[in-house]
């Protein structure tokens, strides 16, 4: 199951010593590493310079041998926390472009959310540039919607459809909201029973 951004972005020290112990190649920045015991000794390396840039080098290399969204996503979610720099947010808008060439689905979305300045961003605004501009479906804008708990939201998108037969959205929604599920089930039959009213006259 996806997580929400936030709890994604939740990043320990913990997960990012493990994350740049993997990537890391150098024998004496890794002892440095480990030794590691706080965030403000990760920052004191991290102000090193030719320790910086190393340690981005290696997260880029990483970074371009994933070979599925996952580790995708989990790369730019650890870069996210240790680097902002002008190649990495040039690296971020290349890929950016790249991804909304495609269809955007739940998939692609939990990548675009790394690429782009997300806590600051109109969460409403930006589902509905998704939909209307990158011609993402209602019921993918939903599933959005419903995986950052903005199930009001979800309801909104569910409801533009004149029925909808993804079961598993229509549970989530359930389980969010018994008020909101209830008041889409019976909008739907009001729907079926207009247009059945329709093709029998």
């Amino acid at each position: 199951m996806k997580q929400d951004y936030q709890t994604v972005c939740d990043v320990t020290l913990g997960k990012k010593k493990d994350y740049l112990l993997k990537i890391c190649q150098d024998d004496a920045l890794l002892h440095l590493l480990e030794d590691c015991m706080t965030h403000h000794q990760l920052l004191q390396i991290l102000k090193q310079d030719v320790f910086y840039k190393k340690l981005f080098i290696y997260a880029l290399k990483a970074l371009y041998q994933v070979s599925d969204y996952e580790q995708l996503e989990y790369h730019l979610m650890m870069m996210n926390t240790l680097f902002d720099n002008e190649s990495y947010q040039e690296i971020k808008h290349e890929l950016l472009m790249k991804i909304c060439k495609k269809s955007i689905s739940v998939h692609e979305y939990c990548i675009i959310r790394h690429l782009i300045d997300f806590k600051h961003i109109d969460f409403s605004k930006f589902i509905n540039k998704l939909h209307v501009y990158y011609d993402v479906e209602a019921v993918e804008c939903a599933k959005i919607c419903l995986l950052e708990d903005q199930y009001h939201l979800a309801y909104t998108y569910l409801k533009s459809l004149n029925d909808c037969d993804d079961e598993v959205v229509l549970d989530l929604l359930c389980s969010y909201s018994v008020y909101d599920y209830v008041s889409l089930m019976r909008h739907y039959a009001k729907k079926k029973r207009g247009y059945q009213l329709a093709v029998s006259h």
